[in-house]
């Protein structure tokens, strides 16, 4: 049961919302993207993606209007719309930042008390996305597991930081995940952090969170080269 709520709760937070249909084709687009078939740096020709999706091109302009917001989409008066690039100097920048906040917001929520249920039931998407290979799935459970450890942070400024953050992160190690094989060693990094989350060591798992962050800029890194 908590299971599909965390799922329930989390699809909904990612969907922009401007009108049911609307919501559902600027969801299908987030899929493409975060699942790689949309690749970072792709055009995304509205007639296209209509065709696709079997709709007209007004909803999908107004979709992808509505996911530039979110930091997944670019738009130019020359190149038309696509898919954010990701190279390393974006990818190491929104590490820095997250190095900067995320771990703080981490140690708050913790010492504040985790909503245990919530977060067991975080914990148990990511253990089921971990044997598949479906990376929507995956930037799913990793996104619903690191807010589980912020939100609570008391400060509803921060976590909108960090959720805004968090869009822009899925696209990234999407792309990174396709580079080199890293979920599985980002996994286990998650289970550690969880334990000291779960037995209430808040400054143990900032400090573990700090590493993984670092730890995942040095993938950036080979996956994407230096910048």
């Amino acid at each position: 049961m908590y299971e599909a709520l965390v799922q329930d709760q989390l699809e909904t937070s990612i969907q922009p919302r401007f009108g049911s249909r609307g919501d559902l084709i600027a969801s299908e687009i987030k899929r493409a993207i975060l699942s790689g078939r949309y690749g970072a740096g792709s055009p995304l020709v509205e007639q296209a993606i209509a065709d696709e999706l079997g709709t007209s091109k007004t909803p999908v302009r107004d979709a992808l209007k509505a996911l530039s917001g979110t930091g997944l989409v670019t738009s130019s008066s020359h190149r038309g719309t696509s898919v954010r690039t990701v190279d390393a100097s974006m990818a190491l920048a929104v590490c820095d930042l997250r190095l900067l906040l995320e771990p703080e917001a981490v140690r708050r929520t913790i010492l504040r008390g985790l909503d245990a249920e919530s977060f067991k039931a975080a914990m148990a998407h990511m253990l089921a996305a971990e044997s598949g290979e479906d990376l929507y799935r995956r930037s799913l459970a990793n996104r619903a597991f690191h807010r589980q450890l912020y939100a609570g942070c008391g400060n509803p400024a921060l976590v909108k930081v960090l959720d805004d953050l968090t869009d822009v992160n899925a696209l990234i190690s999407v792309t990174v995940w396709k580079h080199v094989g890293s979920w599985a060693g980002e996994a286990v990094e998650h289970r550690k952090i969880a334990k000291d989350a779960q037995a209430g060591r808040a400054e143990s798992a900032a400090d573990r969170l700090r590493s993984h962050i670092e730890v995942f800029q040095r993938r950036v890194v080979e996956a994407l080269g230096k910048p």
